[in-house]
């Protein structure tokens, strides 16, 4: 007889679980038309020069509209991988313009973080960059800032990842597929980044915990700053910046071998 009870609650708190997640879909479930609008603020934010030297007034943004339409993290991955190539597009004219006249730099990933920080958790998150990295008029490749204070859960990146990628991170899981730019890991404090591509300069930047893995080449000044924390680089490395502590560490003769520093 207990058994037979066991079993039968087992059924019914199974069965109210997916009406909770199906209820959960229903409820959270937004139209591309309102995810793009959302993008199209931020994107007018940043051509008024909000974000400008202000990377976590764009994370509290990001956090603030997630808020404001409860934005599920599938919306998250929908708003990223299927409505910002189109505004991005839409608005090309004004950012070109934007670039001819003064320094221009895209804070898209620490809207993005802000987005998804709150609701991640133990899930994963992926997303496919589509935006050109606009080499012929440059600057656009700047900052970005995608995993801005990751607190946990994985961020799954295919493309190219722009600069700042899991700055002042704290834990989880951050991979790549592709290249970045510039000061990856900034400021890390814990969790794992791994790299299936090339970094830019100053890699690990001010870290202070976690972990880097770059299978693939490395740009100028490898570790400046850093304090604590391990970085391993398969490729080749142009340089290593001055650190106060933790490891560095390049794969030679079939083995991981530290850099002295």
């Amino acid at each position: 007889m207990k058994n037979l009870k066991k079993e039968l609650l087992k059924e019914v708190l199974g069965d109210f679980k997916k009406k909770e997640v199906n209820l959960e879909k229903l409820r959270t479930e937004k139209s591309l038309s309102e995810l793009k609008d959302i993008v199209s603020q931020y994107f007018d934010l940043e051509l008024k020069g909000e974000f400008q030297l202000k990377p976590d007034k764009a994370f509290e943004f990001g956090r603030k509209m997630r808020s404001e339409h409860s934005l599920s993290l599938r919306d998250v991955e929908r708003l990223v991988n299927n409505t910002v190539y189109e505004v991005f597009e839409e608005k090309i004219g004004d950012i070109k313009t934007k670039l001819c006249h003064q320094f221009y730099d895209n804070y898209l990933g620490y809207f993005v973080s802000g987005l998804y920080h709150d609701i991640i958790g133990d899930r994963t998150l992926k997303i496919e960059i589509k935006i050109p990295r606009f080499v012929m008029i440059s600057r656009i490749g700047f900052r970005w800032g995608f995993g801005y204070k990751h607190p946990g859960g994985k961020l799954v990146i295919s493309g190219y990842a722009g600069g700042y990628l899991g700055e002042a991170m704290r834990d989880g899981i951050i991979t790549v597929t592709g290249f970045t730019g510039d000061y990856v890991g900034k400021d890390m404090r814990g969790g794992r980044i791994v790299l299936k591509g090339n970094a830019g300069w100053r890699l690990g930047d001010g870290m202070r915990g976690g972990k880097i893995v770059v299978i693939g080449n490395a740009g100028e000044f490898v570790g400046i700053n850093m304090r604590a924390g391990l970085i391993r680089i398969k490729g080749e490395v142009l340089s290593i910046g001055r650190r106060e502590g933790g490891k560095i560490e390049i794969w030679k003769n079939g083995k991981w071998t530290e850099v002295e520093g």
